[in-house]
């Protein structure tokens, strides 16, 4: 992979936006720290809007022009996607959905024709695999291509036109991770790793995201947004995932059985 030199991609990744009461998205304790409320969600919006960031989705950036880049993200495809879109829309940004289609017109999720709401608005929507492993990279590289090329297409199929962006279940990838991705025609790639930085592979672009849990306090957001403590988290995210090598044959197992319905 190769570092783009030329642009700076500040990604926060997000999953479901919920008024008190209200259910969304995957229904297991694993999600809880994913649930925003309203306010939090509000709040971090703001807090984003006041910085000086260029607002395109992915598809619309030109990497060969110096520029930085705020982009939300949201995983998973829970039926609160629409709350968080008009939020979104509330203080002039689009989002980037990222959809598990095994889970489309299931309840708590998504259905075909809010896809289509969303798009019609301006939203970006892409794919969060077909089932949702929770450690993709612990599939061979023939269930990856199974796993991307089937959510892809349930996309294109319903939508009637190109999906070109992904995001890795789990946010953990390896070099067939990425691989499997390109072969399954995706040009943007988005992974967990917190870094603004965004790399070149094989004609596709893969950018890191900061995950916004509900105990994020909102410095720490804007620390995200100002560049201060990208290093301590990059060095966390880095502790974290050594210690998940050292347990990965039975955290693999326990994690790739939740999320499949």
């Amino acid at each position: 992979m190769k570092e783009l030199q030329n642009t700076s991609t500040i990604s926060l990744l997000f999953h479901e936006v919920l008024a008190d009461g209200e259910k969304s998205g995957f229904q297991n304790n694993d999600n809880l720290p994913y649930i925003h409320n309203i306010q939090q969600f509000n709040e971090a919006v703001s807090l984003a809007n006041e910085q000086a960031f260029m607002r395109q989705l992915i598809e619309e950036i030109d990497f060969t022009i110096q520029q930085e880049q705020l982009l939300f993200t949201f995983d998973d495809g829970g039926i609160s996607a629409l709350q968080s879109a008009q939020l979104l829309e509330n203080k002039g940004f689009k989002g980037h959905y990222f959809i598990t289609t095994h889970c489309l017109n299931q309840p708590f999720f998504m259905t075909d024709k809010d896809l289509h709401t969303l798009a019609e608005q301006g939203h970006s929507i892409g794919s969060h695999s077909h089932t949702h492993p929770m450690i993709f990279r612990s599939l061979s590289y023939n269930k990856m291509l199974q796993e991307w090329q089937t959510s892809r297409k349930i996309l294109e199929d319903t939508l009637g036109k190109p999906i070109l962006t992904c995001s890795i279940p789990g946010g953990d990838a390896d070099e067939k991770t990425y691989d499997s991705a390109i072969e399954s025609g995706f040009k943007f790639i988005f992974n967990s790793e917190p870094t603004s930085k965004v790399y070149k592979k094989e004609g596709a672009l893969i950018i890191g995201r900061f995950s916004v849990k509900n105990t994020t306090p909102l410095v720490t957001i804007e620390q995200m947004l100002t560049y201060e403590n990208h290093a301590q988290l990059q060095r966390n995210r880095k502790i974290k995932n050594t210690i998940k090598k050292l347990i990965f044959p039975l955290h693999s197992l326990m994690q790739n059985r939740k999320n499949i319905q």
